[in-house]
């Protein structure tokens, strides 16, 4: 499946209400957090020697400044590593996995030592792969997973012993019911299930699918699910990932390497016309993109790993339009705390802004 950035454009949809788990009903209102901060451009730089016409989501950096970036999910184009002057590093092909037949590659995440993961779907097998590189783009192994069931993995992110953490959706057992079912799993380097994780959320995603709730399953996507499919993941300094589910208000886990959630938290952007598209982790904070699809007004939401509140910046809006675009691919808090937004300049040439609060 392909996801571009913003994942609101293959899911275009308005979050309206949703009933949470604890019975309170979350409805439309205005912002009630606070004033928001400006985000106001500091540097924009332009790369010649690259082009992108669009993006593929997810986009992600490291923590020496490095983004990382698709613009197909086709297995030769692969994910381009640049450093931030726009100088490409390495390149992580999945054609270059000699050992399996490859059709699409989609979802990846990068660890801490700069080794990709990314989730893969082969040409003539059921069989769902997870490739890994090293940072230097040489592909190092694929590891299929394990399971007695059919099913599309939507996210991964390792953990630093080499297990990981999918999600996706699996059939559902009854053949009748054309609903997927909201699916959690730890696999092992050798591509085991350790462990199969049950989120407290999860019964209300599927009961929103089986009602055919525009939340979660849009008219352009009716077999999908868009919580599931449209969140994101990334591993934090603690040790834990946090996995993002995309509902308004945006629902986060904290899940441990022994597949413990240790946190179950709510980030709300104040309106539930605006849906979490991106988020990005740095230090003890998490930033958040939100985005109307229909409107096109977006803010990003930062807050610490526990979701209490940091800060809120509204994007700067020249002459009706965005100033930043939708295509969020870093956050920094080390030196200072910035934003990097990816976009395509003129004659598709691959482009970076950055922006500071103001």
């Amino acid at each position: 499946m392909k996801r571009i950035v913003c994942v609101a454009l293959i899911f275009p949809m308005v979050m309206g209400a949703f009933r949470l788990s604890n019975g309170q009903t979350e409805v439309a209102r205005s912002r009630k957090d606070g004033v928001s901060q400006k985000l106001a451009l500091t540097d924009t730089v332009v790369v010649k020697s690259e082009l992108a016409e669009g993006f593929v989501d997810p986009l992600k950096c490291d923590g020496s400044g490095n983004f990382y970036l698709m613009t197909s999910v086709d297995a030769n184009s692969g994910i381009r590593k640049l450093n931030a002057k726009g100088d490409r590093l390495a390149v992580f092909v999945a054609n270059s996995a000699s050992d399996v037949d490859v059709l699409v590659a989609t979802f990846f995440s990068v660890t801490p030592d700069g080794d990709v993961y990314q989730l893969a779907f082969l040409r003539k097998s059921k069989d769902r792969v997870v490739l890994v590189f090293n940072k230097d783009g040489t592909y190092k192994t694929h590891i299929k997973l394990d399971t007695d069931f059919t099913w599309i993995p939507s996210e991964v992110a390792a953990f630093p012993s080499g297990d990981f953490l999918v999600t996706g959706l699996r059939n559902n057992p009854d053949r009748d019911v054309n609903v997927k079912l909201p699916f959690t799993a730890i696999f092992s380097s050798s591509g085991n299930m350790k462990k199969q994780i049950s989120l407290q959320d999860d019964k209300l995603i599927e009961d929103l699918a089986s009602s055919g709730d525009s939340h979660v399953v849009p008219p352009t996507h009716p077999l999908g699910n868009v919580a599931v499919e449209g969140g994101q993941m990334e591993a934090g300094e603690d040790g834990n990932i946090y996995l993002m589910r995309r509902m308004s208000p945006a629902i986060f886990y904290a899940i441990s390497p022994g597949g413990e959630v240790v946190k179950r938290f709510f980030v709300d952007a104040g309106s539930a016309d605006l849906s979490p598209i991106a988020m990005h982790l740095s230090g003890t904070r998490i930033a958040i993109l939100f985005r109307n699809p229909q409107t096109r007004e977006q803010i990003i939401k930062v807050v610490d790993l526990s979701g209490k509140k940091v800060a809120t910046y509204d994007d700067q809006h020249i002459n009706g339009k965005g100033m930043l675009g939708s295509a969020f691919a870093c956050y920094a808090t080390n030196p200072a705390e910035r934003f990097f937004f990816l976009f395509t300049a003129d004659d598709g040439y691959l482009g970076f802004r950055i922006a500071e609060p103001r």
